[in-house]
């Protein structure tokens, strides 16, 4: 059951569609209205009701109506509700994957070829890898806390270079806890080597823009440079990368790459993403 409200047929402004109690998407909404557009927030079946996609063999494929989206799609529930419901869901994401990959318009997170999901993964060496990175420390998934013992690098070193503490990772809550202790939640579970105190700072990236979200000085550093760089990689546009920093402040090392950057990391750097947001979606 649809829990947005489609807009009007003459409608001409922005798209987002995502959960509509999603705060990035009402703020982002909310800020582009008062800037003077139109924009709404549409659950996946009223946006997949919204758009036509029109397939000639003797011309390029038409989407209409033209009109600039953003993509926050929720997460599939975890457990299945109906059969119908999952096929009806299935089907409105396939409509938005070609929505959103032949419309002319700006899209923020248009999706790849690969279809809507990201190349970023649950496991950190696998988007090291995706990202052309170097593979930080092992990494150990288990459907039960795992133990350091064990866990050691190519060279038969625990650690590998990226700090003396195993940090355990509930993957279903993502709550997180220095070994021996447990973080909340049943697992399954990832585990990987950093520092004991490790300081962190994010970074959020727009196409080839990026804004550090603290105003510590790093510039030796590169961050904005290297997040652009990783993110593009990636396939991602509107992102965030969290850097691991060295209590020196000398050395950096991404650590997450989240592809849809929370409301309380977007407003921190609002005063410069928010117009560079209008650009791209209104150009």
């Amino acid at each position: 059951m649809s829990s947005s409200e489609p807009p009007r047929v003459d409608f001409s402004g922005l798209v987002v569609v995502a959960d509509p109690e999603d705060p990035v998407a009402t703020e982002v909404r909310d800020f582009v209205v008062e800037s003077g557009h139109e924009a709404t927030v549409l659950d996946v079946f009223d946006a997949a009701q919204m758009f036509t996609v029109t397939v000639d063999d003797t011309a390029a494929p038409v989407v209409e109506p033209v009109l600039p989206m953003m993509l926050r799609l929720p997460a599939p529930p975890l457990l299945r509700i109906s059969f119908d419901a999952e096929f009806q869901l299935n089907e409105c994401l396939a409509h938005l994957w070609a929505v959103a990959a032949l419309t002319s318009a700006p899209v923020i997170n248009r999706p790849a070829p690969g279809g809507l999901g990201t190349s970023v993964s649950a496991s950190a060496a696998l988007t090291e890898l995706r990202a052309g990175l170097p593979v930080g420390s092992v990494e150990v998934f288990s459907t039960r806390p795992p133990e350091p013992e064990g866990a050691v690098d190519a060279a038969g070193e625990s650690g590998g270079g990226e700090g003396s503490q195993w940090w355990v990772q509930d993957l279903a809550s993502w709550t997180t806890a220095p070994w021996p202790q447990r973080p909340p939640g049943s697992g399954p579970y990832r585990a990987r080597w950093s520092d004991p105190d490790p300081l962190f700072e994010s970074v959020v990236v727009l196409g080839d823009h990026a804004w550090p979200c603290s105003a510590v000085e790093l510039d030796g550093l590169r961050l904005e440079e290297r997040s652009t760089e990783i993110v593009a990689q990636l396939g991602l546009q509107l992102a965030s990368v969290v850097w691991r920093i060295s209590p020196d402040l000398d050395r950096a090392r991404p650590v997450v790459v989240e592809p849809f950057p929370d409301v309380e990391q977007l407003r921190m750097v609002w005063l410069g993403l928010g117009p560079r947001l209008l650009k791209v979606l209104f150009p």
